[in-house]
């Protein structure tokens, strides 16, 4: 089994919840899923959680529930909420998780090069501390470019939906999704 991880975020600083989640896909599954998630995709572009209505959005955790895909979400939370200070204390947890599920390569979506750059430096800074081997490689790709980021996104949103208290979307994903939570503070 050759697996590779894909990492989205999502978060909210008025209620101070930073999400980052890292999707497990076995790659021979991944032209598979990328068609399910395609054929998913209204309108072109990039399918994407925030801009979904509610009842396309449990169509399309219904959808990804069904594959034979996992998902673990790192819920950081503090009160004031500081984004990048989230993202490290959230990769920081992630980043072993990833790589304990067997993942040696991850993708990021891609944001702008120096925040790209904060990753890298963070994933170092993994391996310095000695929370993650030599072993995993990381690349960064456009959401529109690489259907299997969607992955993420939705679990990311369904975290966050039930962050502000709508828990339908996590419960549909069921043992696909796991929480871990930090203090971002």
């Amino acid at each position: 089994m050759f697996v590779h991880a894909y990492v989205d975020e999502s978060y909210d600083l008025t209620i101070g919840v930073y999400i980052l989640t890292a999707s497990i896909v076995d790659l021979t599954d991944a032209e598979d899923i990328r068609c399910m998630l395609n054929g998913l995709q209204q309108g072109g572009g990039k399918l994407h959680w925030s801009k979904e209505p509610p009842h396309r959005r449990a169509e399309i955790v219904k959808a990804v529930s069904a594959q034979t895909v996992r998902s673990v979400a790192v819920v950081g939370a503090s009160r004031p909420l500081f984004a990048e200070r989230g993202r490290r204390k959230c990769l920081e947890r992630l980043l072993p998780e990833i790589e304990m599920l067997g993942a040696d390569i991850v993708t990021f979506e891609t944001r702008q090069e120096r925040n790209n750059k904060l990753d890298t430096d963070m994933v170092d800074a993994c391996r310095q501390k000695r929370l993650i081997t030599n072993r995993i490689r990381v690349t960064f790709a456009p959401g529109g470019s690489e259907p299997l980021l969607w992955i993420p996104d939705v679990a990311c949103g369904a975290a966050l939906a039930a962050e502000r208290g709508d828990r339908s979307y996590l419960e549909q994903l069921g043992c696909n999704a796991r929480i871990i939570r930090v203090s971002t503070a």
